[in-house]
């Protein structure tokens, strides 16, 4: 099973334009020690055919044009893009669907609340109705899924366990009266799993909390990929760029009393990388004490186009 990253960052993507924060002001001044990143997104693929995207946000069109394995052909609207995974119904990874209409073939993958903000608070469903005919399949979480080719001798097939992580709905959505459902989860974690192999990928782009089951899983996984929003729980608030802190915005801090850090570094699996990173975070900047602390710990920071085998 073949990952490819295709956005690393947080938020709107790094840097942005309008942010004052000082790794935005460094790359915009040329400073060569910061890589620009794209939104929070992977591919994976079992079989080099079919590719299934996990997360869709603002710059997929972007993301597509730089991956060629992604490009649109041989045919009149063929695309080897076979279908979504959606951890969420957070714009920065669903407003992209709107830029996949002509993949009419897709499948798309979400938690139930996830559909339901889909078609009503913000309605990705209804607004394409006449430009595709997607379909679409429910994660029930702590339920492992079969993904891939109708037939199975095509291969391609990628056993994907949806993980709960949170109740939280998106902030466009907390005022729908119709979603107002604060026992239905909202947000997953994905452990995609190789039959074949016989390995497994944890992927945790936000993380709210460590329960025992999310535990577990980092425990198990060959190749953990986790929450790197922040690195302080102040992080935003220090710099007056935000009036929540990290744990109220539904992320862990790396570092510090309530951080991940230690609990990462002790997980038994061969590669540990952080992934959806704010522009905020130092460890974006290569020469920088946080950034050593992660190398020292044997942690990785993804980048874009980053390459993973499971």
């Amino acid at each position: 099973m073949r990952i490819r990253v295709l956005g690393a960052a947080a938020g709107g993507g790094f840097p942005q334009w309008n942010c004052a924060c000082p790794n935005c002001r460094a790359v915009r001044s040329g400073n060569d020690s910061l890589r620009p990143l794209l939104q929070s997104s992977l591919a994976v693929t079992a079989n080099e055919k079919d590719w299934y995207l996990i997360n869709a946000g603002p710059d997929i069109l972007r993301q597509i044009e730089s991956f060629a394995s992604l490009n649109a052909g041989p045919g009149i609207r063929e695309t080897p893009i076979a279908g979504v995974f959606l951890t969420d119904a957070e714009l920065d990874h669903t407003i992209g669907l709107l830029s996949l209409r002509e993949g009419s073939s897709m499948t798309i993958y979400g938690t139930k609340m996830v559909r339901s903000c889909l078609q009503s608070a913000f309605p990705v469903f209804p607004m394409l109705k006449n430009y595709c005919s997607w379909e679409w399949q429910s994660f029930n979480p702590g339920i492992r899924q079969k993904v891939g080719p109708l037939h199975e001798e095509d291969g391609g097939t990628i056993i994907v366990e949806p993980v709960p992580v949170s109740k939280k709905p998106p902030l466009y959505a907390k005022s729908t009266q119709e979603l107002d459902c604060h026992e239905e989860i909202w947000e997953v974690g994905l452990v995609l799993h190789n039959e074949g192999s016989g390995r497994c990928l944890a992927f945790f782009p936000t993380l709210e909390k460590i329960t025992p089951a999310i535990e577990a899983c980092l425990k198990k996984a060959d190749i953990l990929m986790v929450d790197g929003t922040f690195w302080s729980e102040d992080e935003l608030t220090g710099m007056g760029a935000a009036a929540r802190d990290a744990k109220s915005m539904g992320h862990l801090p790396i570092s510090g009393p309530t951080g991940t850090l230690e609990l990462l570094a002790s997980f038994p699996a061969e590669r540990k990388i952080l992934i959806h990173i704010n522009n905020s975070n130092p460890i974006l900047k290569k020469d920088s004490v946080e950034r050593n602390i992660l190398e020292r710990l044997g942690i990785e920071v993804a980048y874009d186009g980053m390459e993973l085998e499971v």
